[in-house]
């Protein structure tokens, strides 16, 4: 069947069109997009990662002992934030942190970075006591002067043994050889 016939009949009605006004979709499209662009920006803050150029140089401390010290603990010198811990690596026998300093902070070469506790709940950072020294740490530097974490287990395992009254074999041997003579 032939259907240009009905299509071209004089009696087919012609739909209007309306006028189209591009504000309402321009506003929605505008929100939409600011929407997408907040949630972006608070996944990759979330997520912790660095978009550009950041106001910080990394440095290293090598640890005995970093028990408790977690990704993204704060760096402070006299209880002022002056970065965070970037990384914890394992460089046998020891821990390799990566510190991120704020740029306007300088590192001296004999500063010593120790790993303490905040508050009762036992949050580790890591402070930087100053030296007098007048040469900095560069970028991608270590700090040599470290001091690593006291545990608390082992102070009160030590003090616990001490209390116990056990001999060592030294001593158990002369009295032995007390008793003989």
């Amino acid at each position: 069947m032939d259907q240009s016939k009905f299509n071209n009949s004089p009696q087919a009605p012609q739909l209007a069109v309306p006028k189209r006004s591009f504000s309402l979709e321009l506003f929605v499209g505008l929100f939409a997009a600011a929407g997408v662009g907040a949630a972006a920006y608070l996944a990759v803050g979330l997520a912790g990662l660095e978009i550009g150029n950041t106001n910080a140089y990394t440095i290293y401390a090598e640890f005995d002992n970093i028990s408790g010290l977690k990704y993204g603990a704060s760096v402070e010198i006299a209880g002022v934030p002056i970065g965070v811990v970037s990384s914890i690596d394992l460089k046998d026998p020891a821990a390799r942190i990566a510190l991120r300093i704020n740029k306007s902070v300088k590192v001296k070469d004999d500063d010593i970075a120790s790993i303490r506790t905040k508050g009762i709940i036992g949050d580790r950072y890591v402070k930087i006591s100053r030296g007098a020294s007048t040469t900095y740490i560069p970028a991608e530097g270590t700090i040599v002067e470290t001091e690593s974490v006291v545990d608390l287990e082992d102070v009160i395992g030590k003090v616990v043994h001490s209390l116990t009254g056990e001999k060592d074999e030294k001593d158990s041997n002369d009295d032995k050889s007390d008793k003989k003579s």
